[in-house]
């Protein structure tokens, strides 16, 4: 199989297996690494299913707003709020609040470390049903309390003994004096129950049952974002609100952004991107495999071009006197082959002689020395450098397609073997032959007209071809009509008998 043909073939068969391929196997796309862990939701205790604006445990920070990091310590919900640790009681997604109580209020009235309560506005308030109550601590000491609305109690602080005092109302002149006071928000609920009993149990239980917070947290762009099937998050980078989508993350929501009103008019259907996407990739492929059929074919005949020598034929007997054709470039600027021909070099079982051989046998195609001309060249007689005699075909011009239809010529005459081909019929056989391969060429220019196909017939029919001519190995020499010179007389060859 040619070369150009199996390259056709196999060009062919990679393009059906691109468009199989492309046609039955689905495309599957990589899925957004942070809309994955986004959707994962924080679990600790009682305290379940936890989403935006909260992060923490399986939830990366950026799956929350900053200043919403929760943490599971011992299965009890923890967020740190200014530098300060309070325990999560209950968040209540719908309401948008949390109730959380301090955790330095648990056991006793007395921390190691004094200070409010204090929030950052932007992100939380108090809601409505909270009330303060304040604790002043390292007050004087007086002999009982001026008021029910006021309760003393005793209290050690960091080996410090001190008088303490806590009030939901009134705010006592003598209490100016204390060294520290503490504000610490309570449930409506629990703060009548301390106006109706001020004690030290009342206000811790109180503070146990915590306060509640709202917050604030681009939760109008949370909603747009979860209802387009995107999980909430946080730009860290740009320090703004983030929609992750399941491909890529956005800005508000992940549905198709909206064609711009100057492109509405210009845009391209999906259908018709993907049929242009296609046929483009068919005509590039087919595009390809041409021209590398392109290149492998002139590199061919560019191989072919670079020979030097061109194969003959050589006498089907040694007994006979030989003649050898030559199928070289007319050319002068060509170099002849460095070839020997003592190595035996040989095209479908003939000799072949270098060109340079060919030219001293010739004397460089004298041409004193012309017998004729045929059909693809000029007919000279020679004389090899061990005597015998042979006659040269010489292309008429440097033309490939002919160098081509010569070798046909020369592979198709070299098989001919039969014991009644005398030298008459021989001669015809190869005059006719080579007058038919002119006249099957393609190209108008190479074929002979009717007259002259006419007139080359009748000549091959009356020429008068000695019977004791020597026979000729290659045939195509002695097609070439009319000797224009008579040849000398020939020698014979040192392996004729």
């Amino acid at each position: 199989m040619r070369p150009h043909l199996v390259l056709v073939i196999s060009c062919f068969i990679l393009f059906i297996t691109i468009i199989f391929v492309s046609g039955s196997t689905p495309v599957f796309c990589a899925v957004e690494e942070r809309y994955l862990n986004c959707r994962n939701l924080f679990d600790c205790g009682n305290i379940m299913g936890i989403g935006y604006p909260f992060s923490g445990s399986n939830r990366p920070d950026y799956c929350g707003y900053p200043g919403f990091e929760l943490n599971c310590s011992n299965q009890d919900p923890e967020i740190t709020i200014i530098q300060s640790t309070y325990r999560v009681l209950g968040i209540n997604k719908q309401s948008r609040t949390l109730n959380v109580a301090r955790t330095d209020y648990t056991e006793n009235l007395c921390p190691t470390l004094l200070f409010n309560t204090t929030l950052n506005p932007n992100l939380l308030s108090y809601t409505k049903d909270a009330h303060n109550i304040t604790i002043y601590y390292g007050c004087p000491t007086q002999a009982s309390p001026t008021s029910h609305l006021l309760t003393q109690f005793p209290c050690s602080i960091n080996t410090t003994e001190m008088t303490s005092y806590f009030t939901a109302t009134t705010v006592f002149s003598f209490l100016e004096s204390c060294a520290n006071s503490v504000i610490v928000p309570v449930r409506e609920s629990a703060y009548e129950q301390i106006m109706k009993n001020e004690t030290v149990a009342k206000l811790l239980g109180a503070i146990g049952q915590g306060f509640g917070l709202e917050w604030k947290a681009n939760d109008t762009l949370c909603d747009t974002c979860n209802s387009s099937g995107g999980q909430c998050g946080y730009n860290q980078t740009t320090k703004a609100f983030a929609c992750y989508c399941a491909d890529q993350p956005r800005d508000f929501n992940c549905l198709p952004s909206p064609p711009s009103q100057s492109t509405k008019e210009t845009s391209i259907p999906d259908s018709l991107k993907i049929g242009l996407s296609t046929a483009g990739t068919v005509v590039c492929v087919f595009l390809g495999c041409w021209i590398v059929t392109i290149i492998q074919r002139k590199r061919r005949k560019a191989a072919l071009l670079k020979s030097k020598d061109i194969p003959v034929v050589t006498p089907p007997s040694s007994k006979r006197l030989a003649t050898s054709t030559n199928l070289s470039q007319t050319i002068p600027a060509i170099t002849s082959s460095k070839s020997d021909i003592n190595k035996g070099s040989t095209y479908f079982g003939v000799r072949v002689f270098s060109y340079n051989e060919l030219e001293e046998a010739t004397s460089y195609f004298d041409s004193s020395k012309e017998l004729g001309d045929g059909g693809f060249g000029t007919v000279y007689y020679g004389v090899l450098r061990d005597g015998r005699a042979v006659a040269v075909k010489r292309l008429y011009e440097n033309n490939l397609r002919r160098a081509e239809q010569f070798m046909n010529e020369i592979e198709i005459l070299a098989h001919l073997r039969h014991p009644n081909l005398d030298f008459v019929v021989r001669k015809m056989v190869t005059s006719v032959a080579e007058l038919a391969f002119r006249c099957l060429q393609q190209q108008r220019e190479m074929r002979p007209t009717m007259v002259e196909v006419l007139e080359i017939l009748r000549r091959i029919e009356k020429e008068n071809y000695g019977a004791e001519k020597p026979l000729v190995l290659d045939t195509r020499e002695d097609d070439s009509g009319l000797f224009k010179h008579p040849p000398p007389p020939l020698e014979l060859s040192p392996d004729s008998e």
